[in-house]
């Protein structure tokens, strides 16, 4: 089967008038994006809590510091009157975490009452959180870190 596609041409003045209507999308600041991504964090939160879950919060903001401990892979202890660093298991794999401009948050996730970590349950927070905002994404895409949501900038 044959298909014929036919270019219409249109004269610039009615272009101009069709698009006029149009305004163009404003670059947000920081702080609007960060705004956007709390109201839908909230959103989600409530969402979920309809569904049947209990969310609690983990970690929000994320010092310079921390992140460095967190990428290293070291925490801070206090024995007696003396603070030490304790080799451990890297937390993270960036120095350029979302947790440092406030666009991710972490859940603790509990069903029945009983704190879980299982991709099942999260999948279902996941698609949600991926369906409120083209720039949202989760932990749950890497396979390992379900609680992490956030917003890419």
């Amino acid at each position: 089967m044959d298909f014929e596609i036919k270019v219409a041409w249109w004269p610039d003045e009615l272009i101009k008038r069709f698009f006029r209507k149009f305004k163009p999308v404003k670059n947000m600041t920081l702080r609007e994006k960060q705004s956007l991504f709390l109201k839908n964090i909230s959103k989600l939160i409530l969402w979920a809590f309809k569904q049947g879950y209990e969310l609690t919060a983990g970690e929000v903001y994320r010092t310079e510091s921390q992140q460095l401990l967190y990428f290293e892979g070291y925490e801070l202890k206090k024995i007696g009157l003396d603070l030490k660093f304790h080799k451990t298991s890297r937390k993270s794999k960036t120095m350029d975490s979302d947790h440092r401009q406030k666009m991710a948050f972490d859940l603790n996730l509990f069903v029945n009452g009983e704190y879980t970590n299982d991709p099942a349950h999260w999948k279902v927070i996941h698609k949600k959180w991926k369906s409120m905002h083209l720039k949202n994404y989760s932990g749950y895409e890497w396979g390992w870190d379900f609680n992490h949501y956030g917003m890419k900038q």
